[in-house]
This record gives structure tokens, sequence and C-alpha cells, in this order.
């Protein structure tokens, strides 16, 4: 089954229910899903991302322009920078 028919199906089921314990355990898992996408870091790479900036705010981070970072991953340098 492909992911648009599973799709369609699933909004079908949606509309034809009455059952308003279903509809409030979907509207959940929605909610839940939503809030895990917020909180997409995880608290060690938050770390590392606060501590880069910091290093950056400092001058002592490198920063690279689009230009830059575009020219070395054609150049297949793209994680030794």
């Amino acid at each position: 089954m492909s992911t648009e028919s599973l799709k369609l199906q699933l909004i079908e089921r949606l509309l034809r229910t009455t059952d308003e314990g279903l509809l409030k355990k979907v509207a959940d898992l929605f909610r839940s899903e939503a809030e895990a996408d917020e909180d997409g870091l995880t608290d060690e790479h938050y770390n590392i991302v606060k501590e880069r900036e910091a290093e950056y705010l400092r001058g002592e981070g490198k920063s690279y322009t689009w230009e830059e970072v575009k020219a070395m991953l054609r150049a297949g340098k793209g994680r030794e920078a």
C-alpha cells in the first residue's frame, strides 16, 4: 500500500467516524508528534550548538559563506573543514 493511499484511507475513516474517543486519540497522536518535531535536538546536540555559538561570538569559531560551503562540498571537503 502506498503512502498516498494509506493517507486517503485514514482521511476517509476519520470523516466517517463518530467515535469521539478515537478522534481524541488521533488528535493526541498528532499533538505529540508535533511536540517531538519541535524538540528535534537532543540535549547533547543543543549543547554542541550553544558552544559553537559561544565560540563564534567570541571570535574563535570559523564561519563560511554559502559560496564557500558549496565550493568545499564540490571539492569533497565537506566534513574536513
